[in-house]
C-alpha cells in the first residue's frame, strides 16, 4: 500500500494457484499506529488454526478498532487516503535520502534507496562496531535500530542499521542525521 516510486509489484499471493500462501497485512501504518489491527488472506484450514492461536493469545481483537477500520474503509475515500499517504511519505523519504547524501555518504555510510515503506537501511563500512555506533548515537539522543535486531540470531554481526523517516518531523530528521554524520566523522 505504501509504494512511493517505481512500478507496483504483484504480491506472492497473486501467484498462488495451489492455495498455500498466506497474505498478512496491517492497518497500523495506513490508519493509526495505535490501532494494532491486521488481516490475513489464507486458505480456510490455516485461518481456522490461526483463529485458535489468536484466541489463545488475547481472546479476540479489539471490536472498536475493527468497527473504526470498517467504517473508514466503507464510508471514506480509502484509495484517496492511500494516495495522500504515499505523497507525504514520498516527500519525507526524498528529504531523508537528501540528508543521508549530505551527511552520511561523505562519511562512508551507504544506504539503499527505497521505493516504498517507512524505513531506510544504512550500512557502516566493514569493521565498524555497530553496537558502539548505536550506543554513541543514543548518547547523542539519536535512535537508530541495528540490523541484527531483525535477524533470527541477534548475536550475529551486522553492519546495517535502520532509520525511520515517517515519524520524526523534518527538523528532527535533519538534526538526527546531521548528528549521525558527525558521529561517523569521529569514529570512521
Amino acid at each position: 500500500e505504501l509504494r512511493i516510486s517505481g512500478e507496483n509489484v504483484p504480491s506472492i499471493k497473486s501467484f498462488d494457484e495451489d492455495g498455500i500462501v498466506a497474505y498478512a497485512g496491517s492497518f497500523s501504518k495506513i490508519l493509526s499506529p495505535g490501532m494494532r489491527l491486521g488481516y490475513v488472506i489464507a486458505p480456510k484450514p490455516l485461518v481456522q488454526k490461526m483463529v485458535v492461536c489468536k484466541q489463545g493469545e488475547d481472546v479476540h481483537t479489539n471490536i472498536w478498532a475493527q468497527m473504526v477500520a470498517h467504517q473508514f474503509m466503507t464510508e471514506y475515500d480509502f484509495k484517496g487516503h492511500l494516495k495522500k499517504l504515499r505523497e507525504i511519505y514520498r516527500k519525507k523519504a526524498a528529504f531523508c535520502m537528501e540528508l543521508l547524501d549530505q551527511h552520511l555518504v561523505p562519511n562512508k555510510i551507504t544506504y539503499q534507496p527505497i521505493e516504498g515503506g517507512l524505513f531506510i537501511w544504512c550500512k557502516l563500512p566493514d569493521g565498524v562496531d555497530m553496537a558502539d555506533f548505536c550506543k554513541q548515537a543514543v548518547l547523542r539522543k539519536v535512535c537508530v535500530v541495528p540490523g541484527n535486531a531483525f535477524l533470527t540470531d541477534e548475536r550475529e554481526q551486522c553492519s546495517s542499521f535502520r532509520i525511520n523517516f515517517s515519524t520524526p518531523t523534518d527538523e528532527q530528521l535533519e538534526k538526527g542525521i546531521r548528528i549521525l554524520g558527525e558521529l561517523a566523522k569521529e569514529i570512521l
